[in-house]
């Protein structure tokens, strides 16, 4: 299926966008060597090839697409009788038959809010705030408690070693 080339590179199938090329005669005059050739040694590409000049011989003899009388009519009816909405918000059409945008009174323009800093900071706001940090402070030291434990966990295959004294302390140290 794969035919090793000049520089041992697979060769590939035509793509399907290349199959109608080259059934459409779209292909430039190499590209359409190059696709030929493959066709004659690759039976999957010849299939697809053969089966892609069914469906351009079944659409050029189909006949034309018609709607019924009623159908058109309806058509033509709609510039007359269908509502059409109001234009979008925030865009109009000039004398001139051009979109300009619209700015809105009813609502401040952009950047027009305090300069940024000037706020207090998010989560600043009393009692809150205080609890907040000591629950996040709980879940960054429980974090690094389970992180060393992970770390320091004995394998399966060494011996376990004595438990600790009830009045052990854990020491943390930073090491630079």
């Amino acid at each position: 299926m794969t035919d090793l080339r000049g520089w041992g590179l697979p060769e590939q199938h035509l793509l399907p966008d290349a199959v109608v090329a080259f059934v459409d005669g779209e292909l430039s005059s190499i590209a359409h060597e190059r696709a030929s050739s493959h066709i004659q040694r690759c039976g999957f590409c010849a299939f697809e090839t053969y089966t892609q000049q069914q469906a351009r011989a079944a659409v050029r003899t189909a006949a034309a697409p018609t709607a019924s009388a009623s159908l058109l009519d309806r058509l033509g009816a709609i510039p007359q009788e269908v509502e059409l909405p109001s234009a979008p918000d925030g865009l109009a059409i000039t004398e001139d038959g051009q979109f300009v945008a619209v700015q809105r009174t009813d609502k401040p323009a952009f950047g027009s809010g305090p300069v940024l800093g000037s706020s207090r900071p998010l989560g600043s706001n009393g009692w809150f705030s205080a609890r907040r940090a000591r629950q996040g402070a709980g879940v960054v030291v429980s974090g690094m408690l389970l992180g060393a434990l992970a770390f320091t966990t004995p394998d399966s295959d060494a011996p376990v070693s004595p438990s600790a004294p009830q009045n052990a302390r854990a020491v943390f140290a930073t090491t630079p």
